[in-house]
């Protein structure tokens, strides 16, 4: 009996120091400030990726722009028309389904990850991967991977149909067009782009801690658990926690209406804002985008804490959310729709975040 006694202390002991040590390794997560390094593109490549693509964008929003609430017909047709868009020469695609507890009962849930191949991957001439230097270029490193995200899903309203236009087929749009726009500059690079597409931001009734953010709140608590693996020179596996590879997580949201105004919520991001706003003016002074009496992003910092995707990854990575302030006045509206979208600042936009991009992976 005293023997027992013994083994159940120890026992209980040893769980405790397992869970101490775990929350130690959470906490170590947190983010750091932003020190990403950004090439500068050559003229040709900012030229390449400053021409009209709102044909494509277009499209996609005809797919994506309908009412779209979680767990239902619609919604799941657009998540089919997402995934059928990323070619899986190029993309990984994962499926994060599962089921929460709504106001309307239990639902179903389903994030889409589509993540870059080819990291470390070295080409021939013709485009076809080279297995001798890519062999010989192999890292032991893991891939520093840039998060873009925006979310799906569409707010149920009892009251009328709502398209959500800016919230957030726009978005979702621009970055399945981005991504596909760029998959030449992926296919060399040495680092990954990951893009999430959220479900269940919106919540069914009232927002709150429970009944909003469903996929983000999922998948953050998932991720914390998802390991990297790598080779080292003996050919052994290194394991690196995901979260550690991710330079920076990037939110959408309400894009899409004329003149929106972006400011900086996070400090640890204030970098990557900056970039972005130095784009937009190189732009802008190469007349690659549409001339305005404002800029989009506004060298301000304003604290404010908007909820919305990025709050459950604000612990483990650094997030920078892209959303208009104050919101579009179309915002929860039956009036957000194809109506209220302006085609300039769209394909303004959508300009700006390619070179961003691309002058991150190459």
């Amino acid at each position: 009996m005293k023997y027992l006694k013994i083994l159940i202390i120890v026992t209980i002991f040893f769980f405790l120091l397992i869970n101490v040590i775990n929350c130690i390794d959470r906490k170590e997560i947190k983010q750091q400030e932003v020190k990403i390094k950004f090439k500068n593109l050559k003229s040709t490549l900012i030229k390449k990726y400053s021409e009209s693509n709102m044909e494509e964008i277009e499209k996609h929003l005809k797919h994506i722009l309908v009412e779209r609430v979680a767990d239902t017909p619609n919604h799941k047709k657009v998540g089919e028309y997402i995934v059928s868009q990323f070619d899986q020469l190029y993309w990984d695609i994962e499926l994060d389904s599962f089921k929460d507890n709504t106001p309307f009962g239990e639902k179903t849930f389903t994030n889409i990850i589509v993540t870059s191949k080819f990291v470390n991957d070295k080409f021939d001439e013709d485009g076809d991967i080279d297995t001798k230097e890519t062999n010989d270029n192999l890292s032991t490193e893991p891939p520093k991977t840039l998060v873009l995200s925006a979310h799906y899903d569409s707010k149920y309203f009892k009251e009328f149909k709502f398209f959500g236009a800016t919230d957030s087929a726009v978005p979702c749009s621009m970055l399945i067009d981005l991504a596909i726009s760029l998959q030449s500059e992926i296919k060399k690079s040495k680092k990954k782009l990951m893009i999430i597409f959220f479900d269940g931001e919106e919540a069914f009734k009232e927002w709150s801690d429970t009944d909003s953010l469903y996929g983000s709140r999922h998948l953050a608590n998932l991720l914390l658990d998802k390991k990297v693996i790598t080779k080292d020179n003996e050919d052994l596996p290194i394991s690196s926690s995901f979260y550690n590879t991710v330079e920076a997580f990037i939110l959408l949201d309400l894009l899409g209406t004329p003149n929106p105004r972006f400011y900086m919520f996070n400090k640890k991001t204030e970098s990557l804002f900056k970039k972005l706003s130095d784009i937009e003016d190189k732009l802008s002074l190469k007349r690659f985008i549409s001339p305005k009496a404002n800029k989009y992003f506004q060298n301000h910092f304003i604290g404010s804490n908007i909820q919305d995707d990025h709050i459950p990854f604000l612990n483990y990575v650094p997030t920078l959310h892209i959303i208009p302030y104050p919101f579009p006045n179309v915002w929860h509206t039956e009036k957000d729709d194809e109506s209220c979208l302006d085609k300039n600042t769209i394909e303004d936009l959508s300009k700006i975040f390619k070179v961003f991009v691309s002058s991150y992976l190459i």
